[in-house]
C-alpha cells in the first residue's frame, strides 16, 4: 500500500461543482476549470488517480470518510463540461498558469526574511551555493531530453503535502514524469533508469514500477513531463544567486557557464525585467514584481544558457583561491612532504585574505578570518568536578591530556595566522604550565582529546561556541561540548520518571548480543531492569542486554513529552545549529508551507555491554545518517553491583582506544562514563564499506547489489577489525567516550558505532549545517538504491527544497541589505 508514504491533508474549500450557480455557467460557457476537490467525491465517470480508486475500494465508508488519503489531481487536472453536459479531462494545469500566491512560494521576497541576518546569508551561500547551481543545471539537463512536441504539466506544490516518487521513495523536487490517468509518479532518476532498460543487476528497482489502471503496465514514454515550480522561476532564481555573489564577492566554483555578471554591476532596470519576465498568461513575474517591489530583480534573468541544453554548458568558473585550501587538505591528511617543509607564509594572507568568504563577524571589530593564538585554556567556572582545572594545573610539564606535546593540527596551524600580534599581545605563561593555544578574540573555554584530533567545548552556554565549533565542524571532525547535564532538570530524565509516566506502554526490544527483537513486552519492563540486572528479562541462560526500540515512536516526542522537549531545546549546546529556528540550520529555512522534515529529537535507551565477550557487540552497529545529529548523554544508570565492575569498564575504555585524558576523566574525574563511541570521517566512508565486504567475504557471505554493509547496520567494528582497517586502508577514526553531560556532534555521513559502557539514556537532536549539506545531497542519491525494509530508505529530509529555499532566503536577505553595501 504506497498511499500511506504520502503526507495527506484534506481540501479546506467546497468545489465549485457543490454551487450551483458556478456549476450552471460551467455547463453553459464550456469553461475549462482546475479539478478542486478528490476524484471520489466527483460523480461524473472520470478516471480516478491510485490514491482516490484505493480508498472507494475499502469496504468501511466510516473509515473511507476519516482516511488520510489525499487526490493526485487535486489543484493539478483540468475539467470541463462537453456541449452534452458530460464532464470530461480537458488536460492539466502548465507551467504559465501560475496566479501570485503560486509563484510567491518560490521567489526571495525581502519582506518574508526572518531568522536570518547578512553575515549569515553570506555564509550560507559560500556554503551551499554550488549546490544550488548543481542543481539548477540538473533541471536544465533533465528538461533539454523532453521532445519539443511534449507539454510540460505544472502540478503545483499543495500545502502539507510532500510530493514523493512512487518508486525510489525520494522526496520529488521539480520536474518528475505523471501518469495522466492515474497519477502515478516517478523522479527523474527512476525515470532516466527505466528508459535505458538497465540490467536488472544494476538496476533492479526500475522493475517494481506500480501498474496503472486495469494493471495496465506503466510505459515511460507515455508519462507526462510535470514541473512543481511554477514557470522559470529555478532558472530566474538560479540567475540572481549569480548576480548576488559576485556583487557581493561571496565564492563561486560552480559548474555554470551562466556567470556573464560584473562585479558590483547594477541591477537590471524594470523595462529589462519585463522583457525577460517569465512566460505565462497573467499574471507574469513582471506583474508579480510590480505587486510586490519586494521581490528580488536579477542582474539578468533568463540569460543564455538557460535556453542551451545543458549538455552544452561547460563549466567556466575558477577554482576557489581561498588559502585555506591547503588546511584542508592538511587536516584531511592529503599533505605531501612538499606541502610539510613549505608552509603558507602571512604575506600571501594578507595580500589574499579579501578571497575568503565572509565569516558572520564575534563584533564590529572582527576581521572575515577568526584566527587562533596561543593563551591559557581556562576551565569552566562551573564544572562541579574541578577535575580538568586540577589537571591542568599540575606542573609536570606535559599537556592536559597527559601526551607528548604534539602540534595540535588545528590550533597550530591557525596560531601560525595570526596577524598584527605582538608578544606583548599575548598572555603571559605561569611557570609550570605548559602554554595551550586557544583562539584570537573568543573567551571559549575548549581541551583536545584524540591525539589532539577532537575538540571539547567545556561551556555548553558560551556564546562563542559557534565561532570556534565551526572552524573543526567544516573540516569534517566530530565535537564534544560538555556540562550539559548541569543545565537539565535532572528529575524529568531519571528512569523513574518515564516508568511512571509510560510503564504501560507496550514496545519492541532488543537483544543487544544477538540482535533479535522482542516483542509483547512493555516500557516498564525496560525500565525495571535499567539499574537492576537481577529484574531484567532473562534468555534460557542469562539476563539480556536490551535496547528500547524506536521509543517513543516517529514524531511523538514534543507531543508525548512536552516539557522534556522544552527542558532539552532551552539548554542544548550549539543553539544556532542544533534548534529548529537556529540561523545556521537549515532546515528552519523551509517554509510552513511544506511538510517538515522529521528531525527529532529522538531517544536512545539501552543498558550497558559489561563483559570481555561484550567488547565484539555494539548498542548501535556501524551506520551513517543523511542530517547531521547533536547526541545528548542526559542519564547514566549503574545497575547494583556494577560499581564493583570498574575495572572492566576501565579495560574496555581502554581497548576502544581511548587517550590517557579520556582515562583520566573516568580514574581521577570519578565521571559516569556512559558510551564508547567510534566515528568516522564522510570522506573515509567507501574504503570502509571495501574493507567490510572484503571482511565479509572472507566470511563466506553475499553481498547483495540492495544492500550495503553499512546501510545495513550488520556490522561493530571490534578492535581487530578497526586495526586492520587503519593498517591495510589507512583510516583512523575517533575514538570517544560521552560521560553523562557530554553532547556529541556527529557530521552528516559520518560513519559511527555506539557501544554502551554502562546503562544510558540519550537523546539526539538532528539537523542540517551549512558545511555538510554536499553529504546530505549525496546520501540522498544513494539511499534510493536500498531495498525497501532499510529505514533509511525514504527521503524524509528533502534536502533539494532545504538547499533551494535556504538559499532563497539568503539571496532575499542580501538584495534587502544592498541599499547599505558599498563598493571596496
Amino acid at each position: 500500500i504506497f498511499w500511506c508514504t504520502w503526507f495527506h491533508i484534506s481540501p479546506s474549500r467546497k468545489s465549485v461543482l457543490t454551487d450551483p450557480a458556478k456549476l450552471k455557467k460551467l455547463q453553459q460557457s464550456g469553461e475549462a476549470f482546475v479539478q478542486d476537490d478528490s476524484c471520489v467525491n466527483i460523480v461524473a465517470q472520470l478516471p480516478k488517480c491510485r490514491e482516490c480508486r484505493l480508498d472507494s475500494l475499502r469496504k468501511d465508508k466510516e473509515q473511507q470518510k476519516d482516511s488520510p488519503v489525499f487526490c493526485r489531481f487535486f489543484h493539478f487536472r483540468r475539467l470541463q463540461f462537453n456541449k452534452h453536459g458530460v464532464l470530461r479531462v480537458e488536460g492539466f494545469l502548465t507551467p504559465n498558469k501560475y496566479d501570485s500566491e503560486a509563484i510567491g512560494l518560490w521567489l526571495p521576497l525581502t519582506k518574508n526574511v526572518v531568522g536570518i541576518d547578512l553575515d549569515t546569508a553570506k555564509y550560507i551561500l559560500a556554503n551551499i551555493g554550488d549546490h544550488f547551481c548543481q542543481m539548477v543545471i540538473s533541471e536544465k539537463e533533465a528538461m533539454s531530453t523532453i521532445e519539443p512536441h511534449r507539454q510540460v504539466a505544472w502540478k503545483r506544490a499543495v500545502k502539507g503535502v510532500r510530493e514523493m516518487c512512487d518508486v525510489c521513495d525520494t522526496t520529488i523536487f521539480n520536474l518528475h514524469w505523471v501518469c495522466p490517468r492515474c497519477g502515478f509518479g516517478v523522479c527523474v532518476d527512476c525515470y532516466r533508469m527505466k528508459r535505458k532498460n538497465c540490467q536488472q543487476g544494476a538496476a533492479y528497482k526500475t522493475f517494481s514500477w506500480l501498474k496503472c489502471v486495469k494493471s495496465q503496465i506503466h510505459e515511460p514514454e507515455n508519462l507526462m513531463p510535470t514541473q512543481i515550480i511554477p514557470g522559470k522561476a529555478l532558472y530566474d532564481v538560479g540567475d540572481i544567486v549569480h548576480s548576488v555573489r559576485a556583487k557581493w564577492g561571496i565564492k563561486a566554483n560552480c559548474p555554470c557557464s551562466n556567470r556573464q555578471f560584473k562585479l558590483f554591476s547594477k541591477p537590471a532596470s524594470k523595462e529589462d525585467l519585463k522583457q525577460t519576465s517569465l512566460t505565462g498568461e497573467k499574471p507574469t513575474l513582471g506583474a508579480v514584481l510590480q505587486q510586490n517591489p519586494s521581490v528580488l530583480e536579477p542582474a539578468a534573468v533568463g540569460g543564455e544558457a538557460a535556453s542551451k541544453p545543458a549538455s552544452s554548458i561547460k563549466p567556466a568558473c575558477p577554482a576557489s583561491t581561498s588559502p585555506l585550501n591547503w588546511l584542508a587538505d592538511l587536516t584531511s591528511g592529503n599533505v605531501n612532504k612538499e606541502n610539510k617543509e613549505k608552509q603558507p607564509t602571512m604575506p600571501v594572507l594578507k595580500n589574499e585574505i579579501k578571497c575568503l568568504p565572509p565569516l558572520p563577524p564575534l563584533s564590529k571589530s572582527s576581521t572575515v578570518l577568526h584566527t587562533f593564538n596561543s593563551t591559557i585554556l581556562t576551565p569552566v567556572s562551573n564544572n562541579n568536578s574541578g577535575f580538568l582545572r586540577n589537571l591542568l594545573n599540575s606542573s609536570t610539564g606535559k599537556t592536559e591530556n597527559g601526551l607528548k606535546n604534539t602540534p595540535k593540527i588545528l590550533d597550530d596551524i591557525f596560531a601560525s595566522l595570526v596577524q598584527n600580534k605582538t608578544s606583548s599581545d599575548l598572555p603571559k605563561r605561569p611557570q609550570g604550565l605548559t602554554i595551550k593555544p586557544s583562539i584570537l578574540g573568543f573567551d571559549t573555554p575548549h581541551y583536545w582529546l584524540c591525539d589532539n584530533r577532537l575538540l571539547c567545548l567545556q561551556d555548553p552556554n558560551n556564546k562563542s561556541n559557534w565561532n570556534v565549533f565551526r572552524e573543526c565542524w567544516k573540516q569534517g571532525q566530530p565535537v564534544m561540548v560538555s556540562g550539559v547535564h548541569h543545565k537539565l532538570n535532572s528529575e524529568l530524565w531519571k528512569p523513574e520518571s518515564f516508568r511512571k509516566e509510560f510503564g504501560e506502554q507496550e514496545v519492541d526490544l532488543v537483544n543487544c548480543r544477538t540482535n533479535e527483537i522482542i516483542t509483547g513486552a512493555t516500557v516498564g519492563d525496560f525500565w525495571d531492569g535499567f539499574e537492576d540486572v537481577p529484574n531484567r528479562l532473562k534468555n534460557e541462560k542469562e539476563p539480556m542486554v536490551l535496547k528500547l526500540k524506536d521509543w517513543p515512536p516517529g514524531e511523538d516526542f514534543r507531543d508525548m513529552m512536552p516539557s522534556r522537549f522544552d527542558d532539552l531545546m532551552a539548554n542544548i549546546p550549539l543553539p544556532e545549529y542544533t534548534r529548529r529556528d537556529g540561523k545556521l540550520n537549515l532546515a528552519s529555512r523551509l517554509p510552513n508551507y511544506f511538510v517538515r522534515p522529521d528531525l527529532g529529537p529522538k531517544m536512545y535507551n539501552a543498558y550497558g555491554l559489561i563483559t570481555p565477550e561484550d567488547r565484539k557487540y555494539g548498542t548501535t552497529n556501524l551506520h551513517l545518517d543523511v542530517s547531521d545529529a547533536a547526541n545528548v548523554m542526559v542519564y547514566v544508570g549503574i545497575p547494583k553491583g556494577q560499581c564493583e565492575e570498574e575495572e572492566e569498564v576501565l579495560k574496555t575504555i581502554q581497548d576502544g582506544d581511548s587517550d590517557e585524558l579520556t582515562i583520566k576523566r573516568f580514574i581521577e574525574g570519578k565521571e559516569k562514563p556512559g558510551a564508547l563511541w567510534h566515528i568516522y570521517a564522510a570522506k573515509d566512508t567507501e574504503k570502509i564499506r571495501e574493507f567490510l565486504k572484503k571482511v565479509s567475504e572472507e566470511q563466506g557471505q553475499e553481498n547483495p547489489a540492495d544492500h550495503d554493509p553499512i546501510h545495513d547496520q550488520s556490522w561493530y567494528l571490534d578492535r581487530s577489525l578497526r586495526k586492520r582497517l587503519h593498517q591495510e586502508y589507512g583510516v583512523q577514526g575517533w575514538a570517544i567516550v560521552q560521560f553523562l553531560g557530554d553532547v556529541v556532534f556527529i557530521p552528516a555521513g559520518a560513519p559511527h558505532q555506539v557501544h554502551n559502557l554502562y546503562s544510558c539514556i540519550k537523546v539526539a537532536e538532528d539537523f542540517v549545517s551549512p558545511e555538510h549539506v554536499k553529504h546530505c545531497f549525496w546520501l540522498t542519491q544513494e539511499f534510493r538504491y536500498l531495498s525497501q525494509t532499510h529505514t533509511n530508505h525514504e527521503d524524509k529530509l528533502q534536502v533539494k527544497n532545504v538547499i533551494y529555499h535556504a538559499v532563497k532566503d539568503a539571496v532575499a536577505m542580501l538584495k534587502a541589505s544592498e541599499s547599505s553595501f558599498g563598493k571596496p
